[in-house]
């Protein structure tokens, strides 16, 4: 049997190729795109959340229970005002930070269970000066 000069070498680059095409590639996708893969379908519906001051609009958010949710986040304040919008206690949380003038979106999958839950803004000191609204899930 003839042996081909440097085949493991190639057979070698070959595995890292594949390996890192199977990896890598579904990470290049579109937001939409992970969002039906990982939750097996497009946003039940879409949420439109204003952060300004220290406020969160709406405060009071109503959602389906185990839906997946799409979260569009407007910062209505000036560029050096950062905020981050962050869900807890659903199946899939979110934490979206957006500097002023911007707007950010992603998605989450709600709670299976109904109740009330925290939508906040994390950033130190503002829950404390009311950047607090509630997600209803119904």
């Amino acid at each position: 049997m003839r042996r081909i000069p440097g085949g493991s070498g190639l057979a070698i680059a070959l595995g890292a190729i594949l390996f890192s095409s199977a990896i890598l590639v579904p990470l290049s996708f579109d937001g939409i795109t992970r969002t039906t893969i990982a939750f097996g379908g497009p946003p039940a519906l879409t949420l439109a959340v204003t952060m300004t001051g220290r406020s969160i609009t709406p405060s009071e958010i109503h959602v389906p229970r185990a839906s997946a949710v799409r979260v569009e986040v407007k910062n209505l304040d000036g560029p050096r005002d950062g905020h981050r919008l962050k869900t807890s206690g659903q199946q899939y949380d979110v934490d979206i930070a957006v500097w002023g003038g911007l707007t950010k979106s992603d998605t989450f999958l709600t709670a299976q269970k109904p109740g009330r839950y925290p939508l906040i803004c994390s950033i130190r000191g503002h829950v404390s000066e009311g950047m607090v609204a509630i997600l209803v899930v119904d």
